[in-house]
């Protein structure tokens, strides 16, 4: 053993894997009483004795009943954002370079609604658990965990809006350079692309919360978001100074 080597000390990886199997049973059971009985009314006592722990050990891995949402919906939050990622890939098409009467801003407003439109169907598995969700994340504890970890999966949200507008940046047609007064700088262009994602973020949020309260069909919901985002990125893609 060279002098720079630790000791392992003997049970440790027994004990990773006992906490690590631990977490995973109190994941599935809150996945599944949250799913079937509603947030609302589901108790840590309820998710302890399902996940085959004692309470104190539960804490140990959430503090509260909303870290344990969080933990939830996170997972939940990540597949469905990746598998926007991928809907949105299949769209990328350059058939609009010999196409000029298609507007600049048609395709990526199509990107950015398969983006999210994963996101917006699941949440609307449970309008109760995700309003909770969404209350939870803009104004739970700064110190939670997991409310940290949503806040990062939002900026990967937000990131992946910014890199589809920074896709129709550039003129492709003659029309496109018609309407484009002043080109703008390319940190210009970005600070703005910006802006543009976090708007669709924030549309996302509310429309989701307007839906719930008014019981909105996924049709109607998906019909307001679309013309929403398309009003933003047709502003984003008519490139004039600031």
């Amino acid at each position: 053993m060279r002098s720079d080597q630790q000791p392992r000390t003997p049970g440790a990886g027994l004990r990773e894997r006992n906490k690590e199997a631990k977490q995973a049973r109190i994941f599935e059971a809150a996945a599944e009483l949250f799913a079937r009985e509603g947030y609302a009314t589901v108790t840590t006592q309820q998710i302890a004795e399902r996940a085959d722990v004692a309470i104190g050990t539960l804490f140990r891995y959430a503090s509260t009943k909303a870290e344990l949402l969080l933990m939830v919906y996170n997972e939940d939050f990540r597949a469905h954002l990746d598998q926007g990622r991928r809907l949105s890939a299949t769209l990328r098409s350059p058939a609009r370079d010999t196409v000029p009467d298609v507007p600049r801003w048609a395709e990526p407003g199509q990107r950015i609604l398969a983006l999210v439109s994963p996101l917006v169907l699941a949440g609307r598995h449970s309008d109760a658990n995700t309003a909770a969700y969404q209350r939870e994340v803009m104004f739970g504890e700064p110190t939670e965990r997991y409310r940290q970890e949503a806040l990062v999966l939002v900026a990967e949200l937000q990131d992946a809006v910014a890199a589809i507008l920074r896709s129709a940046r550039s003129p492709r047609s003659d029309t496109d350079r018609a309407n484009v007064t002043e080109p703008l700088s390319e940190a210009m262009s970005d600070a703005r692309g910006r802006i543009a994602a976090r708007a669709v973020s924030n549309v996302l949020h509310l429309e989701l919360a307007r839906a719930t309260l008014a019981h909105a069909p996924n049709a109607t919901l998906l019909t307001d978001l679309a013309a929403q985002i398309n009003l933003i990125t047709c502003g984003f893609c008519v490139e004039t100074p600031a």
